[in-house]
């Protein structure tokens, strides 16, 4: 999340983190910082090491999502505001797996079959991302190190191989929802130099470092991550009766997100807590608003510039 305590480090609460100000690279190490509630934006170009993703692309896979979710349910809800991203930058689940899907990446939630290696064995992998209170970052193995490139962190931080098990278990046990990306992630500048990569290691090991990853100084509360749930599709139409709207409701998410609930229960329990959750009725709809425009002006307004 772009503020708040959940997902930030104890660390970046000592100064403010501007992604407007300080520079994507840390000697070689590409490390996006926080801009406004772009942190899904940010934890998917740490995760790709590189400028690969923006707000733009996001909304469109997320308004791509909201139309067929909608014309599964007939249309129901056309009025109503995306439920897959929000005019301040969050995004949800489906529009994260989605994305990485369009680039030829898998996303597991760990805990499901596909990922059982991963949890057993997580330094074979080579990236995490992880989700509580609407906040995205990504774990990301570059050579044989690991780095914590939460963005809301000044630096990256090295992630120790003897703890990394550990640490998973441990944002599991915190609330997390943890997802194991795999793909033909292309070799970076620094694999290809292990004496610069080594250096970058040394530049981002903590004293005392324990293995943690930043976050893990967040308080403990269980958060659902923003999964989708659009407000059109948070339950029956007037005209509809029972439960059979919510059922349509969560077979158009899993369906657009390409989700099997029998493969990846956990997701799929995720985003039917989403619309479990997001069935309170909405406040009055305001008038219609660009997506992209609107995220531009609040990081104006925040930032300035």
């Amino acid at each position: 999340r772009g503020g708040g305590a959940d997902g930030i480090p104890a660390s970046a609460m000592e100064g403010p983190v501007d992604g407007e100000k300080l520079g994507k690279w840390h000697m070689g190490l590409y490390h996006e910082k926080q801009i406004g509630g772009l942190c899904a934006v940010h934890c998917l170009n740490n995760l790709m090491q590189g400028s690969h993703f923006n707000e733009i692309e996001l909304s469109e896979v997320a308004h791509d999502l909201d139309k067929r979710e909608r014309e599964t349910l007939g249309g129901a809800g056309l009025e109503m505001e995306s439920g897959n991203v929000r005019a301040d930058g969050f995004f949800s689940v489906q529009v994260i797996v989605s994305s990485l899907q369009h680039r030829g990446f898998q996303c597991h939630p760990i805990g499901s079959s596909e990922a059982k290696a991963a949890l057993d064995n997580p330094v074979k992998e080579v990236a995490f991302i992880c989700n509580r209170s609407e906040h995205w970052f990504a774990l990301r193995r570059v050579g044989q190190f690991w780095f914590d490139l939460n963005s809301m962190l000044k630096k990256p931080k090295l992630v120790s191989d003897t703890l990394l098990a550990m640490t998973l278990q441990q944002l599991r046990a915190d609330g997390y929802s943890v997802f194991v990306v795999r793909g033909g992630f292309p070799a970076t500048d620094l694999e290809r130099d292990r004496k610069r990569l080594e250096a970058v290691a040394a530049s981002c090991k903590e004293e005392g470092m324990t293995g943690q990853v930043s976050s893990s100084s967040a308080p403990s509360t269980s958060a659902t991550a923003f999964t989708g749930a659009s407000y059109s599709l948070a339950g029956p139409s007037p005209a509809a009766g029972g439960g059979g709207g919510d059922e349509a409701a969560l077979a158009a998410a899993l369906a657009d997100a390409g989700v099997d609930a029998n493969a990846d229960p956990e997701l799929a329990a995720a985003i039917a807590q989403s619309l479990k959750d997001s069935a309170a009725p909405a406040a009055a709809a305001e008038p219609a608003v660009d997506p992209a425009e609107e995220m531009r002006r609040k990081r104006l307004a925040r930032f300035g510039g």
